[in-house]
């Protein structure tokens, strides 16, 4: 994402859309009562019989809803048109989706920006300068791969050996081989600067074993790191994240910190340090009982957790935004979505 112009005095932020993790981040700050300015397209009819035509127009809307649609790429916000340029070519008052996509420029206006919403933007511009990590987690049996994303853990599709103890010598080698070639394409083809392979067991190893013997790596050794796991399961890739093992590539992503921040807030539970839910925060940030404040993103613009953070700005309280869709923000969800520690 890049940042074309900030107006807080207007309210108003004009960004360039990179990839699709910015979608998600300008979907996190977007509300119903915000507007939203893009190019579009727009069927125009001459007359009650022209079968009309596509126009572009440049159209302002008064958001209503926002939806992300990962298969498309693109992030949709639907609501009446306020503005349009040229205006012949619309209706004012009439609804319209704005399908905003990577290479787009967007403007969001609002009444005012909180710094914790721009600080959701900054993330998203600062993430997309970060190299991603691609991960498999891997045993005798299967493999599964995933990226860490900007906006949390993308999982791909499981990979399976084959193999059978009931399978002569030949037939095993031969299956073995192929399993570990699956493993390693799949590495390959990951669009990232780094891939972790782990494992239970010897697995990772005997792949790493493999792809030297075989030379099948070639060129971008440098780009696979070998570790071990315990399980080649989902829960598997959220251990390879939290492991401080791989702290030197991870310290800087935010799902790694999201781990840690929860731990701080779990463990100050038993102590009675860590408070949650709206009213609850609300008073331990009134008490100066409070120097962290996590929230969902998933509430952001729900008016009652808007006060409490407008007060933890006001307290100079740090305010941490969570993935609501993620393992970490799924435990926070069962907390009321906010929480707060000393």
């Amino acid at each position: 994402m890049r940042v074309i112009k900030f107006n807080q005095a207007e309210g108003t932020i004009r960004l360039k859309v990179e990839t699709f993790d910015d979608l998600w981040a300008i979907q996190r700050v977007t509300f119903p009562g915000d507007s939203m300015t893009a190019e579009s397209r727009r069927k125009f009819k001459a007359s009650e019989s022209d079968k009309g035509e596509f126009k572009d127009v440049m159209i302002t809307l008064t958001v209503e809803k926002t939806e992300l649609d990962k298969n498309a790429g693109r992030l949709r916000a639907t609501g009446k048109i306020t503005h349009a340029r040229p205006m012949e070519y619309v209706s004012l008052n009439s609804y319209h989706t704005l399908n905003i996509a990577p290479d787009d420029i967007v403007t969001i206006s609002k009444a005012e920006w909180p710094e914790y919403m721009v600080k959701v933007l900054r993330d998203a511009v600062s993430d997309s300068r970060k190299p991603r990590l691609g991960l498999i987690v891997a045993d005798d049996e299967k493999a599964l791969s995933a990226y860490l994303l900007g906006y949390g853990i993308k999982f791909g599709s499981e990979m399976y050996s084959g193999l059978s103890k009931r399978m002569s010598q030949k037939d095993f080698t031969a299956a073995q081989n192929k399993y570990y070639d699956n493993i390693l394409n799949e590495a390959k083809q990951m669009d990232v600067d780094t891939v972790i392979i782990a494992s239970p067991g010897f697995t990772s190893q005997d792949v790493k074993k493999y792809a030297a013997d075989s030379n099948a790596m070639k060129g971008i050794e440098k780009r696979i790191i070998y570790e071990s796991v315990s399980n080649a399961e989902r829960s598997g890739v959220y251990e390879l994240i939290k492991s401080d093992k791989v702290d030197n590539l991870l310290h800087r992503e935010r799902i790694r910190r999201e781990f840690k921040l929860m731990d701080e807030f779990l463990t100050g539970l038993s102590a009675e340090k860590s408070k949650y839910g709206a009213k609850e925060v609300a008073e331990a940030i009134d008490s100066y009982s409070a120097t962290k404040v996590f929230v969902n993103d998933s509430v952001l613009g729900d008016p009652q957790i808007q006060k409490v953070l407008a007060l933890a700005e006001e307290r100079n309280v740090q305010i941490e935004v969570f993935n609501a869709n993620d393992e970490v923000g799924q435990q926070l969800h069962a907390f009321k979505d906010i929480a707060s520690v000393i």
